[in-house]
């Protein structure tokens, strides 16, 4: 006659299964946070793809941020008839979509143009994308612009964008005399020495895993405009964003101009503006084990 299962047996089956279901629900966080980190790391390969593609046509690195030109209008055939501002395209647009019909005057006197530009307004942020110098090169897909696990912060709400350019690579308005020109020649590919350790691309800082509390949306105003602005004004320049996290691990994505992607990883020692300023003017830097973070070579 077979026995049926005592109370405690049963109790003993529940609480196995019960520990089964906690170990498969770990596996599949962490999993799924591997691949959120596997896809950004991905679509920050793909958007260098996208400037070296822009390189290999235009001889020169795209601007980090759109500025304004000074042009004239020859609609008549007759140059000099009226000047006008145009906009000379960065990576990411300006929402200029009407500004310059409307308005031939120059728009950066009051600095109103800079946060307006990255705006929220989903029609704006969408034009921000398509109309930056490199997105024929991405073939007409945001997808690559946006980390999935930044939507995870956004809670599922598509963020404006989820990286930044080194402003290295154009011009930033808070760089003052080191801003870049329209054809500055340190835009050239000749000139962008050091490509394999000058930062390309980082991500806007939308984790908390450091200790800050980051504004996660990308797009409001120049903090988190698509410009690393890494000299900052005042003593709060902008940082990478160290916003993976594996285990005990905080990770950051970088990419370089030379177009090979690097993961960061963070410690509590870590000055990591210290860290974003160097790796934006390619100094040599190596991770020191013993003290527990990135160094730059003497």
């Amino acid at each position: 006659m077979r026995k049926a299962f005592t109370m405690i047996e049963l109790l003993v089956v529940i609480g196995l299964i019960g520990v089964l279901m906690a170990t498969l629900a770990v596996s599949f966080s962490g999993g799924t946070e591997s691949a959120r980190a596997a896809q950004c790391l991905a679509n920050m390969k793909s958007l260098a793809n996208g400037v070296q593609a822009y390189v290999g046509g235009e001889g020169r690195y795209p601007l980090a941020g759109s500025l304004e030109a000074l042009g004239f209008d020859e609609s008549q055939g007759v140059r000099n008839v009226k000047k006008v501002y145009r906009e000379w395209k960065g990576w990411i647009s300006w929402n200029s979509r009407e500004t310059y019909k409307s308005r031939p005057q120059n728009h950066s006197s009051s600095m109103s143009w800079f946060t307006s530009t990255y705006s929220t307004d989903l029609d704006a942020r969408e034009f921000a994308l398509t109309n930056g110098a490199i997105w024929t090169a991405m073939s007409g897909s945001a997808t690559c612009y946006r980390c999935p696990n930044h939507t995870r912060v956004l809670k599922g709400s598509n963020p404006n964008w989820s990286y930044v350019m080194n402003a290295f690579f154009g011009w930033d308005y808070s760089l003052g005399s080191d801003a870049v020109a329209v054809n500055d020649p340190r835009l050239l590919r000749e000139y962008v020495t050091r490509a394999d350790r000058r930062l390309l691309f980082a991500e806007i800082p939308f984790a908390s895993y450091t200790g800050d509390t980051p504004n996660t949306d990308s797009g409001s105003g120049t903090a988190c405009d698509c410009v690393l602005q890494y000299k900052g004004t005042g003593p709060n320049p902008e940082s990478i964003g160290f916003n993976h996290k594996s285990g005990r691990d905080i990770t950051a994505h970088i990419v370089f101009a030379d177009g090979h992607a690097e993961k960061l990883l963070y410690k509590e020692k870590q000055d990591v503006q210290e860290l974003t300023r160097w790796l934006c003017e390619a100094r040599d830097v190596a991770y020191n084990a013993s003290s527990g973070r990135y160094e730059e070579l003497k």
